[in-house]
């Protein structure tokens, strides 16, 4: 992590939970509005979760869940049309996340389609230490083959091909469920993170204001409003009031609290920083990646046993599987190692960030930022680091007065002083600075105009 949490924070977007498809089933997790039940989680501390907690429709548990086998729709129950809700409660084994038994709470009124699902979930496995229980609804219903527009398949498709940074694709799919269903809110806020990822600011705003005005009690909305205010339009003061109402909302969604927590780390106000970070470990505790930032905010405060402690709990952190989501947690325990002094770990991270999300000016942003300002000569590189650099500028349409400023930083390790002084100086006119980066800035200006590089330390 670096003083430029604005352009370079890692945003916590939500996820819709993967439908379970077949080919000519309709098989997904039951949602509160279907009447159906909803589903709950204990977590390894014996501590039971709900989606409302978290103001995601989807719940982290199923975010948590790294393998997954689609249910068979067997001959015999698609001959006799049979369809129906079924209710399921899967053990784990916490230290692995596999499955260690299924049962059934509530039949699909199938013992056909029972077993099949059972079948399947028995298959699954989560990421250990999260979670020790999951109670599923499942969903069977015959459809005709391959989706259509509008179907679940189509939210499904559109989600997950933004988890692996496909936006284009994303927003095709989106564009045809919105069609069928204009008043699907997760279409929306999904559609909205995409144009975000691409940095279309206008589209991103609109959807966002659309899911807003059709579900205003939705926390995840004002929550993911709040990023887009905060990383491309810079109102950190309209990001901060989202941030607010989504967890007025919903006290307990951890996603809010760390994305608060990453404002206030760009407010370089590291105090109020620390206590959203600590509400969301103690909302989830085994969630090693906010370690890593309040290890940050820890650091700044010149605390430096507690900056440790934390730093190490989030170098422990396992990256995740889907790309855009692995790309996340690589730049968060990178930065953990920063801080424990480790850069050449911090690099490794760095570097992989960008192979699995190469198209984000932020993975890309970090890197650069390491190879320019890294204290340890052996890990600075300057000319790949205006390469990185100027990569991010172009991905983030120059819109991002960080990344402008780590193209300041490059420029200046690799001995061009009138080019760092001319992008410092065009990182300095962000009129959305709060004072102490503004401050912060200023010196390294001052440094380029002595022809002396900057040094990044802890």
């Amino acid at each position: 992590m670096n003083p430029h949490a604005a352009s370079k924070r890692t945003v916590y977007f939500a996820f819709m939970t993967a439908m379970l498809l077949s080919d000519p089933l309709k098989s997904q997790s039951a949602s509160p509005s279907t009447g159906e039940p909803e589903s709950t989680a204990v977590d390894a501390k014996g501590t039971h979760h709900r989606p409302s907690d978290y103001g995601d429709k989807n719940a982290p548990w199923m975010n948590d869940r790294v393998n997954f086998v689609q249910p068979d729709y067997p001959l015999e129950a698609r001959a006799g049309h049979k369809q129906g809700t079924g209710f399921f409660r899967i053990i784990l084994d916490v230290k692995t996340g596999s499955v260690t038994d299924v049962s059934v709470l509530k039949s699909t009124g199938s013992l056909e389609l029972d077993a099949s699902a059972a079948r399947a979930i028995r298959q699954w496995r989560w990421r250990p230490y999260r979670w020790k229980e999951i109670n599923l609804p499942v969903t069977f219903t015959m459809q005709s083959r391959g989706s259509y527009p509008g179907s679940p398949h189509e939210l499904a498709d559109g989600s997950a091909h933004y988890r692996k940074g496909h936006n284009d694709q994303a927003i095709t799919k989106l564009d045809g469920l919105i069609r069928q269903q204009p008043k699907s809110v997760d279409a929306y806020i999904t559609r909205g993170s995409a144009y975000q990822q691409k940095g279309e600011t206008h589209k991103a705003l609109a959807d966002f204001n659309q899911a807003i005005r059709l579900d205003p009690k939705s926390a995840r909305a004002y929550c993911d409003r709040g990023i887009l205010e905060d990383v491309l339009m810079q109102q950190p003061n309209r990001a901060l009031a989202d941030y607010n109402e989504a967890i007025r909302l919903a006290p307990n969604f951890q996603r809010a609290h760390i994305n608060r927590g990453v404002h206030f780390l760009e407010q370089h106000d590291y105090e109020r920083a620390v206590l959203d970070f600590t509400r969301a470990i103690e909302l989830t505790a085994s969630e090693p990646g906010t370690r890593a930032y309040r290890a940050y905010a820890y650091a700044k405060l010149g605390q430096r046993a507690h900056a440790v402690a934390d730093a190490t709990a989030g170098t422990k952190l396992n990256p995740a599987e889907m790309p855009l989501l692995r790309a996340e947690d690589l730049e968060v325990r990178a930065s953990a190692y920063r801080i424990l002094g480790q850069q050449e770990l911090a690099l490794r991270d760095f570097r992989e960030a960008v192979h699995e999300m190469p198209k984000t000016s932020k993975a890309n942003s970090m890197l650069a930022w390491l190879l320019a300002t890294c204290p340890n000569e052996r890990f600075r590189n300057g000319a790949e680091a205006v390469s990185a650099a100027k990569r991010a500028c172009d991905l983030a349409h120059w819109q991002e007065s960080g990344c402008i400023d780590t193209l300041a930083a490059a420029y200046a390790e690799a001995g061009d002083f009138d080019q760092a002084i001319k992008y410092e100086k065009q990182a300095l006119s962000d009129s959305s600075l709060a004072p102490k980066e503004k401050e912060e800035r200023e010196k390294r200006l001052a440094l380029f105009q002595q022809r002396t590089p900057f040094r990044d330390e802890f």
